[in-house]
């Protein structure tokens, strides 16, 4: 008797597992195929980059797979800039977003210049980059031992009192290190962009996809540049203008993979810069210098460069 009783209990315990491993296993199935709406980027989203609503799209993932920090409504990823690159294949985690600071404050005004291929450096300038502006001179600068500029004249004379006396020149001077691009556009007035794989061009994953945009960075371009659009206070303005008239104004690009998206003010270093040369004469900007200013806080879709045009780098 006691060994039915035996048997009984062990078939109850079995089947009694049994049932609790398998309802077990269909809520784990359940969760799995629970299925929710999120947001992801159309393709990668370069570093820098303002986010659009053409640039997003909503897709269905398992919820087990979605980010708690990711961001859910459109209207707090729209109009937000990419600190970081964002793959298709991720969602839109809010650390990686930035707000679109690249608008002008306190005296800070958009001047707008004409520009080509080679001054927006080899086409791989883009919106919300920070450039250091440099000038080539025509005619290099002369200085004394003294580290002090002095003309033609002054050169003759030290030279007739001493034929062995030695000058030294300068070919070039970093302006401004930290200009901040607000717009790069071509003849049309688009934005210029990276040109990423999407498509024909590439018919490997989503990752794979990511890959292949993130090895193309800065590489291809959506447009030939035509204008750009700096963020400037009339300190920096000034020291450009100066510089455009004694020679060729050059964009230096940095490691433009580093976060964008916050504008830094660069006046003081400006002013920093013309304390060090304070012994080295600066020309007074003529008014009929072709470097033509854009109205202040022009809307992006409004805006209108002008400047004249110049074969080698930003005109003069």
């Amino acid at each position: 008797m006691n060994r039915k009783w035996m048997s009984a209990l062990i078939g109850l315990i079995i089947v009694a597992g049994c049932a609790i491993g398998f309802s077990k296993y269909m809520q784990s199935v359940q969760t799995d195929v629970t299925t929710m709406q999120i947001w992801k980027p159309v393709t990668m989203i370069q570093s820098g980059q303002l986010i659009t609503s053409n640039m997003v799209k909503k897709v269905s993932i398992p919820t087990v797979q979605h980010m708690d920090n990711a961001l859910l409504d459109k209207n707090q990823i729209i109009g937000k800039r990419a600190l970081i690159p964002i793959g298709e294949t991720e969602e839109f985690l809010s650390w990686k977003l930035g707000d679109d600071t690249l608008y002008p404050t306190g005296d800070e005004e958009y001047i707008g210049f004409k520009i080509d291929f080679v001054g927006a450096v080899n086409n791989m300038v883009r919106r919300g980059d920070k450039v250091a502006a440099w000038v080539e001179y025509t005619q290099p600068k002369v200085l004394n031992g003294n580290g002090e500029e002095i003309s033609e004249v002054q050169q003759a004379a030290l030279l007739a009192a001493n034929p062995m006396v030695t000058f030294k020149k300068i070919y070039t001077k970093q302006l401004i290190p930290n200009l901040t691009v607000a717009y790069v556009k071509d003849a049309e007035g688009n934005e210029i962009a990276d040109a990423t794989s999407n498509g024909p061009l590439s018919l490997g994953s989503s990752s794979q996809k990511d890959e292949e945009n993130a090895e193309r960075y800065r590489q291809n371009a959506t447009g030939q540049p035509a204008y750009i659009t700096f963020i400037m206070s009339p300190a920096e303005y000034e020291v450009f203008a100066a510089g455009a008239k004694d020679g060729t104004i050059r964009l230096g690009l940095p490691n433009s993979m580093n976060i964008i998206g916050t504008v830094t003010k660069v006046e003081s270093k400006v002013g920093d810069q013309q304390a060090k040369d304070q012994t080295v004469p600066v020309t007074k900007i003529d008014t009929n210098i072709s470097i033509t200013p854009d109205k202040k806080n022009v809307p992006a879709n409004a805006q209108t460069n002008s400047g004249t045009e110049s074969k080698e780098g930003v005109s003069k």
